[in-house]
């Protein structure tokens, strides 16, 4: 996994140890003062996780399959106080405000799946299924495949997608699965997301 990249797209986005609060019951959105609290601690708690580990409650991991992960308003505003603490530094009014805001109101899944060429998913669109009812991604980037593996000559590509979907209408304590899709509509891959178990 491209922990780099990982990285780079949460913290473009705005978008512990302590573990996954079992009194939650539906993933939070507009945050509280508390909860605000809550996302701040688990960010500085955890400068040293692995990321891939520091993202895991918001994250479904296919194997081979694919990796995908969802961007809510804790995680953006945790990972905005775990920069801020790789820094030194502590984030202030503005910096939450402002990392809260570019997260409101949408829903964003970064995908990661394997194919045999550079280009193989720069056609990817994603559909986000929520009981019988069907969002099409408001906005979406397909990265170019990086090459991974160690067989030359038989090169295999990991390429990461962003989708984007308006949150509004999605119950937060519902289970939503991301389609993802070539240009013919049809399926690559599905990630299911229990909102509810996540903050």
């Amino acid at each position: 996994m491209r922990l780099f990249l990982l990285i780079l797209f949460v913290a473009l986005t705005l978008v512990p140890s302590y573990s996954f609060d079992p009194r939650a019951d539906a993933m939070y959105e507009k945050l509280t003062p508390d909860q605000r609290d809550e996302a701040i601690k688990y960010g500085k708690r955890n400068i040293r996780k692995d990321v891939t580990e520091f993202i895991k409650e918001w994250s479904v991991n296919n194997g081979d399959t694919g990796f995908a992960f969802i961007t809510t308003e804790f995680l953006a505003l945790a990972f905005a106080a775990r920069q801020a603490a790789l820094q030194s530094a502590e984030l202030n009014n503005f910096d939450i405000e402002d990392t809260l805001a570019k997260s409101s109101g949408k829903l964003v899944f970064r995908v990661s799946l394997f194919g045999n060429t550079e280009t193989f998913s720069k056609d990817y669109t994603a559909l986000l299924k929520v009981g019988d009812k069907v969002h099409p991604s408001t906005f979406w980037n397909n990265s170019p495949g990086e090459t991974y593996g160690g067989d030359p000559a038989k090169p295999q590509f990991v390429a990461d997608s962003d989708f984007y979907f308006p949150s509004e209408g999605i119950n937060p304590d519902s289970t939503v699965t991301l389609v993802v899709q070539n240009k013919e509509g049809k399926e690559v891959s599905t990630f299911s997301f229990d909102l509810a178990k996540m903050r």
